[in-house]
C-alpha cells in the first residue's frame, strides 16, 4: 500500500469514529463519500479524475471539523493538501 493509500485509509478511519459520536453529521458524511471516491481513485478502482476539482475536505474541515476534534482535523488536512498534488 502506497504512502497516500495509508493516509487516506487513516482518514477514513478517523471519519469512521467521528460518525459513531456523531452519525447524523453531515459534514462527516460528505468527507467520508470524498474519503471513498479518493480512496478508489487511488487505488485504481476507477479512473475518473473530474471530481478531484469538487473536494471539499479542507473548507469542511475548517468549518466543521476542527471546533469537534483537532487530531481528526489534522488529518484530513493533509488529505486536503495531497488532493491537490493528485
Amino acid at each position: 500500500m502506497n504512502q497516500r493509500l495509508i493516509m487516506l485509509d487513516k482518514a477514513s478511519k478517523k471519519c469512521d469514529e467521528l460518525l459513531v459520536k456523531y452519525p447524523t453529521h453531515e459534514p462527516l458524511k460528505s468527507i467520508k463519500q470524498q474519503l471513498y471516491y479518493l480512496i478508489g481513485l487511488e487505488s485504481g478502482r476507477h479512473s475518473d479524475r473530474s471530481r478531484l476539482q469538487d473536494i471539499t475536505i479542507g473548507v469542511l474541515t475548517a468549518r466543521e471539523i476542527e471546533p469537534i476534534d483537532d487530531e481528526a482535523a489534522e488529518v484530513f488536512y493533509q488529505v486536503a493538501g495531497e488532493v491537490r498534488q493528485m
